[in-house]
């Protein structure tokens, strides 16, 4: 396979889900480790080394001004764990702070995000929904998104759904994901991408498949 049209999206590694300490939406701290190691010191080098565009995702939820809320408290399952339910694998409730300008939506600084990268911030799983995702991909030229971040079975499995729904080919980084509803749900989601959404590597792989000497399987 050819990966010279290839780029790589970053979705979701922020502090909600990154920074342990803030305990927003947290992945594990094994997990979010783990992560942050291989994406920052693997996987962003090799794409830069290759010049090959980086696509940073993060969610800011903006305020309603008909109602003052943010506009996420819409979403029915989200208002529903906001009020009354503690998110699976998290242990409490969602929390209003996922707001533009908050702490809690930078992305982590271990990414070191350059001005050449493309940042796009979505108010829901999908990041192609109400963004300009789709109109940068096709005017980069990209046919390929090798893809890492959390929630694996959220954010991460409905870019997959959605980049595959536009004939862009999907090649998931196994070990450069993360869930914080548990490490069953981010299996899940490997799976599923692989049945019938894409590929799935792993960052020790990446060199190899960008400069061609390794293919997927």
């Amino acid at each position: 396979m050819d990966f010279s049209k290839s780029a790589l999206i970053v979705v979701d590694i922020n502090r909600i889900h990154f920074d342990t300490e803030m305990n927003i939406l947290p992945v594990s701290k094994e997990d979010a480790d783990r992560v942050i190691k291989n994406v920052s010191q693997v996987v962003i080098p090799a794409f830069r080394k290759h010049n090959r565009p980086i696509i940073f995702v993060t969610t800011a939820h903006k305020h309603n001004p008909v109602t003052g809320s943010p506009m996420c408290l819409s979403n029915p399952l989200w208002r529903y764990q906001y009020e009354k339910k503690s998110v699976t694998g998290v242990g409490h409730k969602r929390k209003l702070v996922g707001v533009p300008g908050s702490k809690a939506v930078e992305i982590m600084p271990q990414m070191d995000v350059q001005p050449t990268d493309y940042v796009v911030v979505k108010q829901r799983y999908s990041p192609y929904i109400g963004t300009d995702l789709e109109l940068a991909i096709r005017c980069m030229g990209i046919d390929t998104l090798f893809i890492v971040g959390a929630n694996t079975n959220n954010c991460v499995l409905s870019t997959a759904f959605e980049s595959y729904n536009r004939d862009i080919r999907v090649v998931l980084l196994e070990d450069c994901c993360a869930s914080m509803n548990g490490q069953k749900y981010h299996e899940f989601a490997v799976e599923q991408i692989r049945a019938s959404l894409g590929w799935i590597s792993s960052s020790d792989k990446v060199e190899g498949l960008l400069n061609g000497t390794l293919s997927l399987d």
